[in-house]
């Protein structure tokens, strides 16, 4: 499927206005949070790529950049094995305080498998920032400490989240519409 063809069969579910101010409000409660901290933010790659970059401009404490990546996504369909791709080595995290970013927080499986990992690092603690959280039917393994929007329950790709290896480069968030 092409670009055009997916966003003609789709609705744009937040803009990137309304975006971009959900990642600044993101950023506020963060930096109270973390003031006067060193922090180690880890974005989840590939979809917490473009929240990580407009979110870590507006950060104002002190911190270092790495990334985890992990994922249990093959062929747009969610599997029971989660492969860990990259992580930052244990000496790095050891005694820090580690805030993991991530695009989505669909059914949690992926970010509770992450954070459990990074636990056993003994960090001063790890915490989970949302960009998007989806309202789904069932009970999540975990909770993200901190949300930028909620989400319906539908398929919802654009500003990271991909459509089949499409559409992450796409400004506003869209729900693909299944009939």
């Amino acid at each position: 499927m092409k670009t055009n063809e997916l966003i003609a069969n789709s609705t744009i579910v937040y803009k990137h206005e309304e975006i971009i101010d959900s990642i600044s409000n993101l950023a506020s409660n963060l930096n109270e949070t973390y003031h006067n901290k060193h922090v180690i933010v880890l974005p989840v790659m590939n979809g917490a790529l473009p929240f990580a970059g407009y979110l870590l401009p507006r950060l104002d404490f002190d911190m270092e950049l790495d990334y985890v990546h992990a994922s249990r996504y093959e062929n747009n369909k969610g599997g029971d094995q989660i492969k860990l791709i990259y992580e930052p080595q244990q000496n790095k995290l050891e005694g820090k305080y580690i805030l993991l970013l991530d695009d989505i927080l669909d059914e949690g499986h992926t970010l509770r498998y992450i954070k459990e990992r990074l636990t056993k690092y003994n960090p001063s603690s790890v915490e989970t920032a949302v960009l998007f959280d989806k309202l789904i039917d069932k009970q999540k393994p975990l909770d993200a400490d901190y949300v930028g929007l909620k989400v319906p329950n539908f398929y919802v790709y654009g500003f990271g989240l991909d459509f089949d290896g499409i559409g992450r480069n796409m400004p506003h968030l869209y729900a693909y519409k299944t009939e």
